[in-house]
């Protein structure tokens, strides 16, 4: 007498559909970072948290420096281009800059103090969905988006009055940049 073994097919145990729905979970966890990448709200949000932890008794900034040379010549050696940063932001000075991990990007922080303010410059990598000069409140922050120097630049500051001086003082250094340049293209 001879005792054949067949092997049986395993039964499926639902691990097929367990696949599916982590699957479906993971790939609707990427189209949502996709769609908030970019999303003015979304990085106004990331810029607020990132300003309230940037500032205070000990920012954490990478290079200390007030002087605006020495600053933009430390973020363009890591590859961060800026227009001609201003000494002041409002009523706040230049303290100094670092890169900060935002959740779907990394910026320069430019960070500005005064004795009862901050003010924050941030140098946005990535993409932003926002027209020119929008504006919004956060978490009590004012933030500010604006181009310049082929990024997109946000300043965040507790009071809208030092923001809009903030983009006074950028704008102006940036016109003199720009028209020192020019003085000397011609001559």
């Amino acid at each position: 007498m001879s005792i054949a073994v067949v092997r049986r097919p395993l039964a499926p145990t639902g691990s097929r559909a367990g696949g599916l729905v982590l699957l479906a979970l993971a790939l609707g966890f990427v189209f949502s970072g996709l769609w908030l990448r970019g999303l003015p709200d979304f990085v106004a949000w990331q810029l607020a948290r990132d300003h309230s932890h940037g500032v205070g008794d000990h920012p954490g900034s990478r290079i200390w420096s007030s002087e605006p040379a020495v600053v933009s010549a430390w973020l363009e050696r890591h590859g961060t281009p800026v227009p001609p940063l201003p000494e002041r932001a409002g009523s706040a000075g230049l303290v100094g800059a670092h890169y900060c991990s935002l959740m779907d990007r990394v910026a320069a922080h430019v960070v500005y103090q005064g004795d009862d303010t901050s003010v924050s410059i941030f140098v946005l990598h990535g993409p932003l969905r926002a027209p020119r000069g929008w504006a919004t409140s956060v978490r009590g922050l004012h933030v500010l988006f604006l181009p310049a120097a082929g990024r997109v630049l946000a300043i965040v500051g507790e009071r809208d009055d030092d923001v809009r001086a903030a983009l006074r003082q950028l704008t102006t250094s940036v016109a003199e940049a720009e028209a020192l340049r020019l003085a000397r293209a011609r001559g």
